[in-house]
């Protein structure tokens, strides 16, 4: 653990190392809080982990930032982690961004401009109100969606195609 992401050379931009999976560490201290051991082993308390990417690559990149939020490195691909890094880091980045996956539309109805959504999610039934197409619905991809609600929550739909057929219909009716 005495190499550096420095001596690698590898950086995003000009100040975030990226950080070799086999190199660092993840632990939950007394309190609850993240600790990150780096690669010239120092060690890291209160360490946020932020997901780079969370709709198009969720748990591909993460970002290690401080307290004030300065990144301290990215890492790639977390499943190179040993078993207690990496379940510590997917627990952190699926608090991080929370985003219900669709799985069910029970019904869809539009008046004046606002589509009122019924859905049935990851997390149990849910309804929400969509005020514009054109500014909450983001296509990633040819069948993974992205609904932002009125009040700013964000919904997915991991594959439009794998939904029942009612629930398509009703899906490509109001998307």
């Amino acid at each position: 653990m005495k190499s550096s992401a420095r001596a690698s050379g590898d950086f995003v931009g000009e100040k975030v190392p990226v950080l070799d999976p086999a190199e660092v560490r993840v632990r939950l201290n007394e309190q609850g809080q993240v600790e990150l051991r780096l690669p010239d082993d120092t060690v890291r308390r209160g360490v946020l982990i932020v997901p780079a990417f969370p709709i198009s690559r969720p748990n591909r990149f993460v970002y290690f930032r401080d307290e004030e939020g300065k990144e301290l490195g990215l890492l790639i691909d977390p499943k190179r982690l040993d078993r207690e890094s990496r379940e510590i880091v997917e627990a952190q980045t699926d608090q991080a961004y929370f985003m219900p996956r669709i799985t069910r539309i029970a019904r869809v109805e539009e008046r004046m401009g606002i589509a009122r959504w019924e859905v049935e999610t990851d997390r149990g039934w849910s309804s929400f109100d969509v005020v514009s197409r054109s500014e909450s619905v983001w296509f990633v991809g040819r069948s993974r969606v992205v609904i932002r609600d009125a009040d700013g929550n964000r919904y997915l739909i991991e594959n439009l195609n794998a939904l029942d057929r009612r629930s398509r219909r009703l899906a490509e009716l109001h998307l």
